[in-house]
């Protein structure tokens, strides 16, 4: 489905889909980079420059980093991500990664590196533990103001 703002639509598609196959994380890291640098499908609105922003990418993943577009050795994948993490810090934004292991498959340290510091990473054993790791990420990068 294409970008849109038909939600209903959106939900029920979310809602149909099946884990099936393989996990590449780092596609969905560049285009979460992507979406904020603006680039291909993606139209990033201008910053204000009177205005200081947090960029910030949450990388969620149910599985272990085990393909992408160009490589099949396990080495080549991790370190494609690692190096767009790399690059995605270096640019001032933040990272965190969420890893729910429903299946008992093994904490990942290249999300733990990924994450912008060991605050940023979460595993999760459980899909209920998803909403409340949510919330906590929300109330980490909000800030309330309140003026008399």
């Amino acid at each position: 489905m294409g970008l849109n703002y038909n939600w209903t639509t959106m939900q029920s598609v979310v809602n149909a889909m099946q884990p099936n196959g393989n996990t590449n994380q780092a596609i969905g890291l560049a285009l979460g980079w992507m979406s904020l640098a603006g680039g291909g499908p993606f139209t990033a609105p201008a910053m204000d420059p009177n205005y200081t922003y947090k960029q910030i990418i949450i990388l969620l993943s149910d599985g272990l980093n085990t393909q992408d577009r160009w490589y099949s050795r396990q080495s080549q994948i991790d370190a494609r991500q690692t190096m767009t993490c790399n690059n995605i810090k270096a640019a001032g934004i933040t990272i965190y990664t969420v890893e729910v292991s429903t299946d008992g498959t093994p904490l990942s340290p290249l999300l733990q590196q990924c994450a912008s510091d060991s605050t940023k990473f979460f595993f999760l054993t459980s899909s209920s533990q998803i909403v409340t790791t949510f919330d906590q990420i929300g109330t980490n990068i909000s800030q309330l103001y309140i003026s008399k």
